[in-house]
Parts: C-alpha cells; structure tokens; sequence
C-alpha cells in the first residue's frame, strides 16, 4: 500500500534512508532535522514499506498580498524501479489538495526543457508553462483551486 503525505520532524529516519535508495550525499542528518522542524519547508513523499519511493520539496514563500502563499518545488523524484507507475502525478495531484486546503494560492517549479519526461508529468498534472527566457530552462505553475 502506497501512502502520499507531508512529512514531519518524527518521519526523520524515512528521510535519511532517501541517502541510500535515491544518491549519495543527498541527506545530511542534521540538515533533514532542521529542515523538518521548520513548517516553511515541504517534504512530501510517497511511502511504500516504511521506504519512502517517490518525493517533492520545496519551501513555502510568504506573500504581502492576500492571495496566500506560493510553494516552490525544488526537486520531485521517483525512485527508477518505481517511475511510469503515476507515482510523481499523485505526488503533485496530492500536493495541490493540501496547498488548497491551507490557502497557498499556486506551487511552481523550475525544469528544462530537454527532459520531456518531467515538462510531459507537469503539463499532465496542470502545469502552465511561464515566460521562457533562458535557453533550457521551463518554469511551471500550478494554479490551486
């Protein structure tokens, strides 16, 4: 059984095992302490026999308008043996649940425009397309609600 939640301070040891199953040196210990206990920053992942297979993360950004937050995604994975399953669509799909129910008003997310598997998965998920200007790079928004 797949779960897809926000991760939080107690789910630590689902994070440092992200070290081992997606690259070397992506987990720091006490940085994932720090950046848990922070409710600014977003882990969220999906979970499957205590092993956690897919994941997004960002930061939430405050707004001096009263449209609500924005989300920005840094990085979304998917564990290879697991990818072309609709993990990272629910991943997103989930996300905008949650981002809607805490009044953040869109998420965005940096790619580049070579990797079509990722522009394909954000497009599929409702992501627009904003303003182009480097050579590679895409961003993508996503409105909520």
């Amino acid at each position: 059984m797949r779960v897809y939640r926000k991760l939080q301070i107690s789910d630590l040891p689902l994070v440092i095992g992200m070290g081992e199953n997606f690259r070397a040196n992506f987990i720091c210990e006490e940085n994932a302490r720090q950046f848990l206990m922070n409710p600014m920053n977003w882990i969220f992942a999906c979970i499957q026999d205590q092993k956690i297979i897919g994941f997004a993360y960002g930061y939430e950004l405050n707004r001096l308008d009263q449209q609500g937050n924005m989300l920005y995604i840094h990085e979304v994975g998917v564990l290879p043996d697991f990818q072309r399953q609709g993990i990272g669509l629910q991943l997103l799909m989930n996300m905008k649940m949650i981002c809607e129910r805490l009044g953040i008003c869109r998420f965005f997310l940096f790619t580049q425009r070579h990797n079509q598997a990722a522009c394909a998965l954000y497009e599929k998920a409702g992501g627009h397309k904003g303003n182009e200007t480097l050579e590679d790079d895409v961003t993508y928004f996503f409105k909520i609600g």
